[in-house]
């Protein structure tokens, strides 16, 4: 095993909440909660991306694994860039890294509901879907997204609305910076 990666032991059941975390905000600690309570998760490991494929360029990791940090709740929240340490720049090969290397240990992947309008545009989407659980946690734009469809086999989650998104908050540090400022 590598150095520094989460530790898992056989039998443990590991929620797997991907994301750039640019940055991470209470609407992401939501999803990771309402995912670990209510399917009895021992822990949920917030898998901050080098880069997601499908969004321009990343804030540094360093400071995105900070922010997602400050919003992982309790012991059972581990913040982790093993994507990084293992070279893995899909979710498919992140999935077939981790069933290598932690035989025994039960995987869900978790996901904001509002990530299903891009979910078939993720790399080798079909393997990703047939890998692991996929459980989905209501997230505003939920109905448009399960218009989309879903497999079956998935779960969804209804939870009340968190309507914090990171594209709200990069959106309202770029206009407070471009005001102008009063003398």
């Amino acid at each position: 095993m590598k150095r520094d990666l989460p530790l898992a032991y056989p039998g443990m059941k590991i929620g797997l909440f991907g994301g750039s975390f640019d940055p991470a905000h209470e609407g992401h600690a939501h999803v990771a909660e309402t995912a670990l309570k209510r399917l009895g998760l021992d822990r949920v490991w917030w898998l901050v991306s080098p880069q997601n494929p499908l969004k321009p360029k990343s804030s540094p990791i360093a400071g995105r694994i900070t922010s997602a940090e400050r919003h992982a709740h309790g012991r059972n929240m581990i913040v982790t860039d093993l994507e990084q340490r293992l070279g893995c720049a899909f979710t498919y090969q992140t999935l077939r890294a981790l069933k290598r290397r932690y035989p025994g240990v039960s995987f869900t992947l978790i996901m904001g509901a509002d990530n299903l309008a891009n979910f078939r545009k993720w790399r080798n989407w079909r393997e990703v879907a047939n890998a692991v659980p996929v459980v989905i946690v209501s997230r505003p734009g939920a109905r448009i997204a399960h218009r989309l469809g879903a497999p079956r086999q998935w779960t969804h989650l209804n939870a009340r609305l968190h309507w914090e998104s990171s594209t709200a908050i990069r959106s309202d540090k770029r206009a407070a910076l471009a005001k102008p400022k009063r003398k």
